[in-house]
C-alpha cells in the first residue's frame, strides 16, 4: 500500500479549522448570571438568635408546717388564681394545741383580772403583778402560734399562673420548706437569648424584637427589658430577655424561638444581598464579581452584620462599584465566562 503525502498547507488549515471550532465552543457556552451593583448605604441593623421561652415567674411553694396530706384540690397543667385553695393537711392536731391553748388564755385572762383589782388597791406585790401580765402574755401567744398552725395547714397559690408540678400526694407526710407544687406564671412570658460578646454592645433595652415561634408558625412583638452585665464563663455569651404578651397562653415555657432584633441603622455602609456570600470548606466566605471581559473572579471577603432586608454588611473585600453575581453562582468559579 502506497500512502500519498498531504501538503503541508492542507494540514495546517485542518489544524486550524479545528481549533476555531473548540474556540467558538467554549466562547458560544458563558453561565447565565444575575448581579447587582455594589453601593454604599445607610441600611437597618438587626441580629438573629436562637432562644426558648421562659416564664415570667416560676414559684415553688410547700406547706410552712409539718403534717399529713388529706386534700389535693389541684393538678398538674391546671390554671390557678392567686389565694386559690391547693391542698390541706390534717389539723387535728393543731386544732387540739388551740383548744389547749384558748383554755390556759382564759384561765390567765380570769386570775390576771382578779389580781389587777387587788394591786390597784395595794394590796398585790408589783412582783407578782408583773409575773401574771406576763403569763397573759404567753398564753395570748400560745393561741396566736396554734392558730397560725391551723391556718398553714392549708397552702393557696400565691400567684396566678399554671401548676407545672405536683410534688405530694394523698396520705403522704408534708414538711417544711419542701416543694409540694410548682407554679409558673405565663401571661407574660420571656424570650431568652445568649448574644456573644462581639454584638452585644449594639443592644440596648428597649429595642425591638421579633420572636417567631416554630411551633406555632407565628411570631410575636416584643421589646429588650433584661440584658445581663455579666458573661457566662465558659460561652462568653451574655443573656438578654425579650418580654412578650401572652394573655392567650399559647406561648409555653420551653418553645424554640427566633429571635431576631432591631438595633438601629449602620451609617454608609456596604452591602450586598446575602445570596452573593459563598461560603468554603475552609469557612471562609467570597463573592464573584464580573469584570470588564464577562468573567466571573472570586474576591475574599469579610462580612458583618445581617440587615433587615436579607443583605450582609461587606467590611473588608470590596471598594463600591463592582458587580457582584448574585444568582447562578453553583455553575461558576474563578475565570468562567458569564452572561447577565
Amino acid at each position: 500500500m502506497t500512502y500519498k503525502p498531504v501538503s503541508f498547507l492542507v494540514l495546517t488549515t485542518l489544524l486550524a479549522a479545528c481549533g476555531s471550532k473548540e474556540v467558538q465552543q467554549e466562547q458560544q457556552a458563558p453561565v447565565k448570571v444575575t448581579a447587582t451593583k455594589v453601593s454604599y448605604n445607610d441600611m437597618p441593623q438587626s441580629f438573629t438568635y436562637s432562644g426558648t421561652i421562659e416564664p415570667d415567674n416560676t414559684a415553688d411553694i410547700g406547706f410552712a408546717v409539718a403534717g399529713v396530706v388529706n386534700g389535693i384540690l389541684v393538678e398538674e397543667g391546671q390554671n390557678v388564681q392567686q389565694g386559690q385553695l391547693l391542698a390541706t393537711l390534717d389539723a387535728t392536731e393543731y386544732s387540739n394545741a388551740l383548744a389547749i391553748a384558748n383554755a390556759g388564755l382564759n384561765q390567765a385572762e380570769d386570775l390576771y383580772g382578779r389580781l389587777h383589782d387587788l394591786y390597784q388597791k395595794g394590796s398585790l406585790p408589783a412582783k407578782d403583778y408583773i409575773d401574771i401580765q406576763t403569763k397573759l402574755a404567753q398564753a395570748k401567744a400560745n393561741k396566736a402560734i396554734s392558730a397560725k398552725h391551723i391556718a398553714d395547714s392549708k397552702l393557696y397559690a400565691p400567684i396566678t399562673g399554671i401548676i407545672s408540678a405536683r410534688k405530694i400526694e394523698r396520705g403522704s407526710a408534708a414538711a417544711p420548706g419542701v416543694p409540694a407544687f410548682t407554679i409558673v406564671k405565663t401571661d407574660m412570658v420571656y424570650a431568652r437569648a445568649a448574644v456573644p460578646e462581639s454584638e452585644i454592645g449594639a443592644i440596648a433595652r428597649g429595642g425591638s424584637a421579633k420572636v417567631y415561634i416554630p411551633t406555632l408558625q407565628d411570631s410575636v412583638e416584643g421589646r429588650i427589658t433584661i440584658i445581663n452585665p455579666q458573661a457566662d464563663a465558659t460561652s462568653r455569651t451574655y443573656s438578654i430577655k425579650i418580654k412578650l404578651s401572652n394573655s392567650n397562653g399559647r406561648l409555653l415555657p420551653g418553645m424554640l424561638a427566633d429571635i431576631r432584633l432591631n438595633t438601629g441603622r449602620i451609617a454608609n455602609s456596604l452591602t450586598v444581598p446575602a445570596t452573593a456570600i459563598v461560603r468554603d470548606a475552609d469557612d471562609l466566605t467570597y463573592v464573584f464579581i464580573t469584570n470588564g471581559q464577562r468573567q466571573a473572579v472570586r474576591k475574599r471577603v469579610t462580612v458583618g452584620a445581617l440587615t433587615g432586608k436579607n443583605e450582609v454588611v461587606i467590611t473588608t473585600g470590596l471598594q463600591g462599584g463592582e458587580q457582584v453575581i448574585t444568582s447562578g453562582l453553583t455553575n461558576i468559579k474563578d475565570g468562567t465566562t458569564v452572561s447577565l
